[in-house]
């Protein structure tokens, strides 16, 4: 299995780049606006926190939903 690997949901406004670090046991989700390339918004979960990639795009959605 890949170290790291990536993901990017997005909608109308606004995208969240999830990236899953397998050596640190992580996901990062970096958020951003439509048109711009870099991130406003960086949290950093533990696999205790958020287990799988399902889990990960679940709370992505979620974030999208809430910045609306």
């Amino acid at each position: 299995m890949a170290m790291i690997t990536e993901k990017t949901i997005r909608n109308e406004n606004q995208w969240i780049k999830i990236t899953r670090d397998n050596k640190n046991r992580t996901f990062t989700f970096a958020r951003g606006y439509k048109g711009q390339y870099q991130a406003h918004n960086i949290e950093t979960w533990g696999f205790e926190w958020v287990k799988t990639w399902n889990d990960a795009i679940e709370k992505a959605n979620d974030k999208l939903i809430i910045y609306a």
